[in-house]
């Protein structure tokens, strides 16, 4: 699992989610791939705005909803963030978390 990829999770209670890995490949290696740093993608809509990236074939990643999730939740790789819009996701995490 690496950067920019969505994932589609394991049902859970309420069905079954989508998450926007925002660690970096040497980030989880370093925990034995046991767990990643992603971010919850809404599968419904389309929607655009400060905290909101729009991922084609995924839905809406909402960048202030980080999360510190298990790999083997993961299961099926669905969509990913395009290259060009890396350095921007990167930038808007790490403003709202204080990593500037």
């Amino acid at each position: 699992m690496r950067f920019g990829q969505v994932w589609e999770s394991v049902p859970e209670a309420i069905g079954t989610m989508r998450y926007l890995v925002v660690s970096s490949n040497n980030y989880n290696s370093a925990f034995a791939d046991r767990r990643v740093i992603a971010v919850e993608v809404d599968s419904r809509a389309i929607y655009e705005g400060s905290y909101r990236e729009p991922i084609v074939d995924a839905g809406t990643a909402h960048l202030d909803r980080l999360v510190w999730i298990t790999r083997r939740r993961l299961v099926e790789l669905v969509a990913e963030l395009h290259p060009d819009r890396h350095g921007a996701v990167t930038e808007t995490i790490r403003g709202l978390i204080g990593d500037s």
